[in-house]
């Protein structure tokens, strides 16, 4: 019996001593399937079309950025960066088109595309980099904009183009017509560009009068952000 008893004794403390581990276990197969059913819950908002060079993406639930190439989905919040020599296409499920070229840093900020509610709002949030959007009003409450260090662009039904810095801004539209307005809504001023004519806004000061676009300056931003 008093064998019998010290081995009981050893089993119970072996148990013990394994609970921790086991728990431990237990809750990092929990959280995986947690996780993998979030991503499973979110619905794409659209992919890559078309990629030169290279292109990561980071996840607004995820600290690590993990490479892109065509036809990968894209999720509201995905923050997208382009390498050096390289540049990358997006189509959106409601049929805007987004080109970042090299050392781009771009964020799809918001997204709502209710056609059941004829509503459409999207938000893209540009850090630094060359970029061209084509956007088309496909419901009758649609807005689009691009949103800067030092500017906000509002689109409807449009082709433009602009640069990015930290500190500054420049935007030139090819069709349609953009509202352009300071990023700091304390900076008075907003200029409404249409075909050929372009701004820029640097620091604290408002968006420059609209003004035609020499065709080299043009052709660099074109350049930069074409893709097959």
């Amino acid at each position: 019996m008093h064998v019998k008893g010290m081995k009981l004794m050893k089993e119970d403390t072996a148990m013990r001593r394994s609970a921790p581990t086991w728990w431990l276990s237990v809750l990092t197969i929990a959280s995986t399937l947690l996780w993998s059913l979030t991503v499973l819950a979110q619905e794409s908002i659209g992919q890559v079309t078309a990629l030169q060079g290279q292109a990561t993406v980071q996840r607004a639930d995820s600290a690590q950025a993990m490479p892109l190439s065509v036809q990968s989905p894209v999720y509201r919040d995905d923050t997208i960066q382009t390498l050096e020599a390289s540049k990358i296409k997006l189509y959106l499920i409601e049929g805007t088109e987004l080109a970042l070229g090299e050392r781009g840093t771009m964020t799809l900020s918001q997204f709502v595309f209710a056609p059941q509610r004829h509503t459409h709002r999207g938000v893209v949030s540009i850090a630094r980099g060359i970029f061209r959007a084509v956007t088309r009003k496909v419901l009758p409450q649609t807005t689009f904009e691009v949103r800067t260090a030092t500017a906000v662009a509002a689109v409807r039904g449009t082709q433009w183009l602009g640069e990015v810095t930290p500190d500054a801004t420049a935007i030139v539209v090819l069709e349609g017509e953009v509202t352009v307005v300071h990023a700091d809504a304390s900076v008075r001023g907003e200029v409404v560009l249409t075909p050929g004519l372009g701004t820029d806004v640097r620091g604290q000061s408002p968006p420059t009068a609209p003004r035609q676009w020499a065709e080299p300056r043009v052709t660099k931003l074109l350049q930069a952000t074409t893709l097959p």
